[in-house]
């Protein structure tokens, strides 16, 4: 094979395709959606734009989670909807179709409105229920929500689709021209080979579909929905409703308005939500469009979104360094064989002084090389693996020499790996953990690996500093530095927490649904799991006990009334200090504490490493809850 032969069969198709990509790339970098100029402040929404619309517009053109949270409120707010929240926790309220006419409601409003009505039982739904479990479903409803805002927003003309019918027509014409190039080296190299000369066609018949193969997926990429991008009336009202934006921001506490303070704010709230300024509607408010990869920080003062990627399919991600040096030595042992005992053979082969000068040497090599392509292949691959073993001792080392430190507040920890119990089939226990910390100074961050040995080191909402191995993002240990703030008038945890995927929906309705196994994990910082529940009639007492994954004892909680009530509270009173704003009374003893709301008494006994006054928060929801259903019963 001459060098004319390799540049037409490996060089034209690699250039090829090299160029459709950097044009695809160049296409990508134009269509980019500009930023804008925010305008003045203002307390007023100033267009007549829809909250849907108005969050596409304010997170550059794309559709968020808050947009249909936003259009919920928005159709509360405008009295299609009533919000009732009972207690002080937000995630106890339910919603109440009023039965107004839609007539003044687009599609997506209709869409969501639906939701609601669909799922309401008896005209009333709670909040937290409009989830659909059906993946599929949701996945469906996600897109025919999504496109129908953009078709509004196209409409107003705010908004166009990114890549435009002629950009798609050039890409289209430029993959097909790759598409020639490459199906233009493998003709030349079966006109080399023979391989036309095939009876059956096959050479003749590969070559065809290359090409078609190539073309197709090229142009399916150019093709692809690429998103949505501004247009000049689009980036006006972008700026718009900045001002709104920066308005609410700085309004106190706006973050923490529950979804029911639609009825003070009106539709401003909704617009609120559609900035992503509402961290309790956000984790309330569940349409099946949130996921684990979008958590809430206050770590720096100023409540904002991360983004989180989990980057599992990366061979050195989360690795212990011990695994990582026996792959090195496994590379080498291999690319040793290859290189050393191939190679010598090989070159052993070659006649002695047959070559004058280096020049001869050269092409002696090459020929040779054309000749035996079995030997290169297998000494091309023992190079490889040579320099991939060079690579991962290099990796190795300098995560040995320098290793690394994040500072921050720790947003979510998950079990990621499990193995079997030996001597079970069924029975799991966890090996490496999730934990991602935000250290303040991006928007954007990957989780780090939290061997199972040392997850007891932190927990949710604490900031820690953890000592970590930068390239296999691998935790060796963690410091805390704050311990966590009690969870926000008793929010569900799921959004900051998330249910652990080893526990099923039994597990996670523990004392009899008084309080999930994910607001008991929120406030112990750990994934938990309903073990037992025993319930007795009258006015004698019943219980359910929580433990962590380990199957130690994490949180028990007992309600009881009347007598039996009145003797729990007494003993906690005797020992313990009282607790202000926590029920009709409540008292916080050395290893519990408990509360009492009308005749209903709720007592908290923690584990072992467990602060009872952490649980503060905890024992208010419960309490309500508890007193609720008395209440209803009766």
């Amino acid at each position: 094979m001459s060098l004319a032969d390799l540049a037409v069969e490996a060089g034209l198709p690699v250039v090829s395709l090299a160029l459709w990509s950097a044009a695809y790339g160049i296409a990508r970098l134009a269509t980019r959606p500009r930023g804008t100029t925010p305008a003045a402040p203002t307390a007023e929404p100033p267009g007549p734009e829809s909250p849907a619309v108005v969050s596409l517009l304010a997170n550059r053109w794309r559709i968020t989670p808050d947009a249909a949270r936003a259009t919920l409120l928005d159709l509360a707010a405008r009295g299609h909807l009533a919000l009732r929240q009972s207690g002080p926790d937000p995630a106890g309220t339910t919603v109440h179709p009023t039965g107004r006419p839609a007539d003044d409601l687009n599609r997506y409003e209709r869409l969501v409105l639906s939701r609601v009505v669909e799922r309401a039982v008896d005209g009333v739904v709670p909040l937290t229920a409009l989830g659909l479990h059906d993946e599929q479903r949701t996945r469906s409803w996600t897109k025919s929500f999504r496109r129908l805002v953009v078709a509004d927003a196209r409409r107003l003309g705010l908004s166009r689709r990114r890549f435009p019918a002629t950009l798609v027509t050039a890409l289209v014409a430029a993959g097909c021209g790759a598409a020639l190039g490459v199906a233009a080296g493998a003709w030349h190299y079966l006109v080399r080979t023979g391989g036309l000369e095939n009876e059956d066609g096959d050479g003749i018949f590969g070559a065809i579909a290359l090409l078609v193969v190539t073309a197709t997926v090229l142009g399916g990429i150019a093709r692809r929905d690429h998103g949505e991008r501004d247009t000049p009336a689009g980036r006006s009202a972008a700026a718009r409703w900045a001002g709104l934006r920066a308005w609410l921001g700085g309004q106190a506490g706006f973050a923490d308005l529950p979804p029911s303070a639609v009825a003070t704010w009106g539709r401003r709230l909704g617009y609120g939500t559609a900035f992503g300024l509402t961290r309790v509607v956000a984790g309330v408010v569940q349409l099946g469009l949130a996921n684990r990869d979008l958590l809430w920080s206050s770590y720096g003062g100023t409540w904002r979104q991360i983004r989180v990627s989990y980057p599992s399919g990366r061979l050195r991600y989360g690795q212990s360094l011990g695994w990582i040096t026996f792959r090195a030595i496994l590379a080498a042992l291999v690319g040793g064989t290859f290189t050393g005992v191939l190679g010598s053979l090989w070159l052993g082969s070659a006649e002695p002084g047959a070559a004058e000068g280096p020049l001869d040497a050269v092409g002696e090599l090459w020929v040779r090389l054309s000749s035996d392509p079995i030997t290169l292949g297998f000494l091309l691959t023992g190079l490889v693996a040579l320099g991939y073993a060079g690579y991962l001792a290099l990796r190795v080392l300098i995560d040995l020499v320098a290793p690394g430190s994040v500072t921050g507040e720790v947003l979510w920890q998950q079990v990621w790996q499990r193995k079997v119990v030996e001597g079970s089939a069924r029975e799991y226990v966890p090996v490496n953990h999730y934990l991602v910390i935000d250290d303040g100074r991006s928007d954007r961050t990957r989780a780090w690996v939290l061997p199972e040995e040392i997850s007891g080191q932190c927990r949710l909402g604490e900031v820690v500093t953890a000592r970590v191995r930068p390239w296999t993002r691998r935790v060796r240990g963690v410091t805390v530095h704050r311990p966590a703030r009690s969870a926000p008038g008793g929010t569900a945890a799921a959004d900051r927490f998330g249910p652990d995927p080893g526990v099923d929906d039994g597990d996670r309705i523990g004392s009899d649904g008084l309080l999930s196994a994910e607001e008991i994990g929120w406030a112990l910082g750990r994934p938990v799991r309903s073990a037992s529940t025993a319930g007795y009639p009258d006015d004698r007492p019943w219980s359910a006990e929580f433990t962590d994954l380990h199957g130690r004892p994490a949180l028990t909680v007992t309600v009881a009334r009347g007598r039996s009530g009145r003797v729990l509270l007494t003993l906690v009173r005797a020992v313990g200090r009282p607790l202000a704003g926590t029920g009709d009374e409540a008292y916080l003893g050395a290893d519990r504490l408990v509360g009492r709301r009308g005749d209903v008494v709720v007592l908290l006994q923690p584990g072992r490493d467990v602060a009872p006054d952490r649980l503060t928060g905890l024992l208010d929801t419960a309490l309500s809850r508890a007193s609720a259903r008395q209440t209803d019963s009766a």
